[in-house]
């Protein structure tokens, strides 16, 4: 076995069965799956017994820990080099796993990557994050840069670097912050891996508020992590007033209403601490801030027609299985 699919499982709906289907339709043989069964009554082992015809294990805790207890207990159990990234209601491409292992073989250098991802439910569109390293670290600043149910990593990378706790749904953009900061090399595929159910259980997306006042705390650790901790104080007003979330193509939190002026004071201060980080990432990064601030001038939520021009990278076999009534 050359690879684990690590799921985290917590009162999985009746869409559950369609990811154990998809793992049984995959064209590679080489992979097991383990998922944590976290806390869920009845426990889940036959349920997983009478579809998933994969060689599996079940991680099991009495009472429900969260997904950062789940995943991290499945990667620590894992011994094959590689892990592969899945939740328990999205489907994927029969092709999925042969292709990241092929891709992890062609670039033996990168121990996380993630790849493109359809998103259905509320329409159909699709989330590319940027392919090479330094771009992925310049976008770091803002938001996590890997689409995480796509990721496919190195599993001594994954057990090295376990999920942080603290990061209530943004456990994933805390781990790619750390890695990044450790030396850890990422890379994204730029075909559609994953396609994410954007309805019933998904909880990481629903709520724009909660989403707004969550990433507050996220952006001004991002800056600390990427540009110091001197640059995060200087910048935590700018961030508190909302002008980081406009310059990430996010609605600001409700009570923040900060003019251009305003972005456009912070984004002079981001351009400031990145100027005196001599990488090839900050150089992107300021970059990246003049394109983001001529768009946040717009006030347009931009990344939205981004989703929908990325579009093209699905395959026929993606349209059909989207479409299907059973997906």
């Amino acid at each position: 076995m050359r690879a684990t699919v690590v799921i985290p499982c917590y009162r999985p709906d009746a869409n559950f069965e369609k990811t154990l289907a998809d793992l049984n339709a995959q064209t590679s043989e080489e992979f097991c799956v383990i998922l944590a069964d976290d806390g869920n009554q009845p426990p889940l082992a036959p349920r997983v017994a009478k579809t998933l015809t994969r060689p599996h294990e079940i991680v099991r805790f009495d009472t429900n820990r969260g997904i950062v207890a789940g995943l991290n207990a499945c990667i620590a159990a894992a011994s094959t080099p590689f892990i592969v990234r899945m939740d328990a209601d999205d489907r994927m491409p029969p092709d999925r796993i042969e292709r990241q292992l092929s891709f992890m073989d062609a670039h033996p250098d990168v121990g996380v990557a993630g790849a493109a991802m359809a998103v259905f439910g509320s329409g159909i569109r699709v989330w590319a994050k940027p392919a090479d390293h330094a771009s992925i670290q310049a976008s770091l600043l803002w938001g996590p840069a890997l689409n995480h149910p796509t990721v496919v990593a190195k599993t001594t990378v994954m057990q090295a670097h376990p999920y942080p706790e603290g990061f209530p749904l943004a456990e994933d953009y805390a781990l790619w912050l750390h890695m990044a900061s450790a030396g850890v090399r990422m890379a994204n595929d730029s075909q559609v891996a994953v396609h994410y159910r954007m309805e019933g259980q998904n909880t990481s997306q629903n709520g724009a508020e909660r989403r707004a006042a969550r990433y507050t705390d996220m952006f001004k650790h991002a800056v600390s992590i990427l540009l110091g901790d001197a640059s995060a104080r200087t910048m935590s007003s700018g961030v508190d007033a909302g002008c980081h979330h406009v310059l990430a193509g996010m609605p600001p939190p409700p009570e923040c209403h900060p003019t251009f002026q305003d972005v456009e004071s912070h984004a002079h201060a981001l351009r400031d601490a990145l100027a005196q980080v001599h990488e090839p990432w900050a150089d992107q990064a300021a970059q990246d801030l003049q394109v983001r601030l001529a768009r946040g001038q717009g006030k347009g939520r931009w990344h939205k027609l981004d989703a929908v021009w990325a579009l093209g990278r699905l395959r026929a076999s993606d349209w059909r299985q989207l479409l299907s009534s059973d997906r």
